[in-house]
């Protein structure tokens, strides 16, 4: 039984983060410096992955993502303008859907078919627009009913196919990993679980979540890895976001060569959706 993990990036700034209002946020500062660093150690273990890019970063990172798909990684669509989905209509969901799109077939000529909604904010009504849209894929699902940003998925007449792999004819959604704990889902699928917890106890999570899962799905931000830790946050923000936004982000580097190697040491090839796909077709 082959084992797969995608190790993929949404690709976005630290002002695109839903516990920051981005209009009272300084712009000019950045902190895509980490996409670069991401690149590097992906290229030091030679793993293609999948990168969800914010639509309207295509314009000003272009040429990047050139080279990103010339290095054989996947582009896909992290929406237009990050708002969470179940904050828009039906009708606003797809304008912001088909902006996207467009904003990735003018300035880099390429056909995203793969989505990934912010804050995983999707459900069933949407997901259908992506199929009408000829999405062939999202991974916007995740089972962690404590975060109230996330949104609840039905997939009524899907088949799953292999863990966290779900099917409906030749579309399919993945969902992030999560390990149930006393009862409980418990991401294990990187972002601020990685940069927040322990190594120790991510380690243990992880192995505990290798012995019953067939595949891995994890996703990162360009802020994790970024070297810019002096971002001025805009002055009304909450203690609680302060620490949501900075804990653990210089550690992250570090944590995730170490996962990498566990991931090696489990057997996990790494891979992109795509190839999932292809493998299950």
């Amino acid at each position: 039984m082959k084992k797969y993990a995608v190790l993929s990036m949404d690709v976005e700034d630290w002002y695109h983060l839903d516990y920051f209002k981005k209009e009272e946020c300084d712009q000019s500062q950045s902190t895509l410096d980490g996409l670069d660093i991401y690149l590097d150690i992906l290229d030091q273990y030679d793993i293609k992955t999948t990168f969800f890019i914010v639509g309207e970063l295509v314009e000003v990172l272009k040429d990047k993502i050139k080279l990103i798909q010339q290095k054989g990684h996947e582009i896909c669509l992290h929406s237009y303008a990050h708002q969470r989905p179940l904050q828009l209509s039906l009708e606003d969901f797809k304008k912001d859907t088909l902006t996207g799109m467009s904003s990735f077939k003018e300035h880099t000529g390429i056909e995203v078919t793969g989505y990934r909604a912010p804050c995983f904010s999707l459900d069933r009504d949407r997901l259908e627009i992506l199929k009408e849209l000829g999405f062939k894929f999202d991974s916007s699902k995740i089972k962690f009913d404590a975060h109230d940003l996330y949104g609840r998925m039905d997939l009524n007449g899907f088949e799953e196919s292999g863990s966290v792999v779900y099917r409906q004819g030749d579309f399919y959604e993945f969902e992030a990993s999560t390990v149930e704990v006393f009862g409980k889902s418990l991401p294990v699928s990187g972002g601020g679980y990685l940069r927040i917890f322990p190594w120790t106890l991510t380690k243990m999570l992880l192995k505990k979540y290798f012995k019953t899962n067939q595949h891995y799905f994890f996703y990162i931000h360009p802020f994790e890895f970024s070297k810019n830790h002096n971002i001025r946050i805009p002055e009304n923000t909450d203690f609680k976001t302060k620490i949501r936004f900075s804990q653990g982000r210089k550690s992250v580097e570090n944590k995730m060569h170490k996962l990498i190697k566990l991931l090696k040491e489990n057997n996990y090839k790494f891979v992109t959706f795509n190839q999932i796909m292809k493998n299950e077709s």
